[in-house]
């Protein structure tokens, strides 16, 4: 009887030493994890920040410039805010807009793309646009349309 209760001791502490070991690794790995958020989340953050330096335009054309009564006559406005997203590079194409005073260009994704081809000419002003990259084309970030400089 002693010797199947020292056996039955000796194989729960065993046991019990697996179980603890097993503890103290999912603690090592949390803490590891836990290190790796912070980094990616600090990269991220540094990203953004260098990416909004290195002349990365994204075309949300300001509003601001329009009118009230001309804010609702422009299609192709709504046509270009409305059709932004996107989740790759090969969904966003770099389009010209004709207004009555400019030309601008901007990136839009496919949709939006084949929309403003069967658009008709906008007849508003839109006072200025940023055209500051001559050579760009459209690329995906953060999830919207972007033009960025041609390498």
């Amino acid at each position: 009887m002693i010797k199947w209760l020292t056996v039955s001791l000796f194989v729960l502490s065993i046991f019990l030493i697996i179980l603890l070991g097993f503890g103290v690794l999912l603690n090592d790995n949390e803490k590891q994890h836990e290190s790796y958020n912070r980094k990616l989340e600090k990269t991220k953050r540094q990203q953004k920040k260098s990416n909004h330096d290195e002349n990365v335009v994204t075309t949300l054309i300001s509003n601001a410039n329009l009118g009230s009564n001309q804010r609702k006559e422009s299609t192709n406005l709504a046509i270009v805010t409305n059709n932004l997203t996107c989740v790759s590079d090969e969904q966003c194409s770099v389009v010209s807009i004709d207004f009555v005073d400019l030309t601008c260009t901007v990136a839009v994704n496919l949709i939006g793309e084949a929309q403003l081809k069967k658009a008709v000419k906008d007849e508003t002003t839109i006072g200025r646009c940023d055209n500051s990259i001559q050579e760009s084309k459209a690329v995906c970030f953060d999830n919207f349309c972007s033009l960025a400089p041609r390498n």
